[in-house]
């Protein structure tokens, strides 16, 4: 592996079984997949192709059946889920569809909350979290909670809070999905403006082609296979 990789798959299956131990859903099929450092990816696919679950094993939230998953060049496919935590704590951002904010929180409250679990003092953590809403362009919004923002802002605040630990890696799963085209466009925007400003590498899971297409490369899922 070229020490420029970032993602290196190799022959990675992820087979669901049911408690009495018969495996019939194939969710992914021996998938082989590089990606480099500060590349911007959409992986794409129908319902069912496998794009989420490869996502998540590429994000250490599972692990596979069998294969090997090395990020940075270190080999994650046999982590307990303590070492798994680390790696997503220290290396990963996720920004989710449905944004995944507390409802009682501000929006500095919410993008702080990960650095306090991870002992950063609380003006420490406020003064953080006030930097990346600016990022974003939410600084007016700080004190607000998500009842009292539109999707787009509180998709804002998701992306913000991906960025509380510098990670290398942002990965959102249909971080669109909720948003009208307009305000989607705006997300995307911002996204593409971090990893061009920071070299950040950016994979998007997405089923909606006008997101993809802004991607320089696409990932193409089918029945558990990369096929492009």
């Amino acid at each position: 592996m070229k020490k420029d990789a970032i993602f290196d798959l190799s022959n990675v299956w992820k087979v669901y079984c049911k408690k009495n131990g018969a495996c019939e859903t194939q969710a992914l099929r021996g998938v082989d997949l590089r990606v480099e450092r500060g590349e911007y990816a959409a992986l794409v696919g129908p319902s069912g192709s496998g794009k989420s679950t490869l996502m998540h094993i590429m994000g250490c939230l599972d692990t596979p059946t069998k294969g090997k998953v090395v990020i940075e060049g270190k080999d994650v496919s046999d982590m307990d889920d303590n070492e798994l935590a680390r790696v997503r704590r220290e290396k990963i951002g996720f920004v989710f569809q449905a944004y995944n904010l507390i409802p009682g929180l501000t929006a500095t409250e919410n993008i702080a909350l990960p650095m306090r679990f991870n002992g950063v003092g609380r003006a420490d953590a406020r003064r953080r979290a006030k930097e990346l809403l600016r990022k974003v362009g939410l600084d007016e919004r700080e004190d607000h909670k998500p009842s009292e923002m539109s999707g787009g802002e509180q998709q804002r605040v998701a992306i913000a809070r991906s960025l509380v630990n510098d990670p290398d890696i942002i990965m959102g799963d249909e971080p669109t999905g909720n948003l009208d085209s307009k305000t989607g466009k705006e997300i995307m925007d911002v996204i593409e403006g971090l990893h061009k400003n920071t070299g950040k590498t950016v994979i998007i899971v997405t089923h909606d082609r006008r997101i993809a297409k802004r991607a320089p490369r696409e990932i193409r899922m089918l029945d558990g296979k990369v096929v492009k």
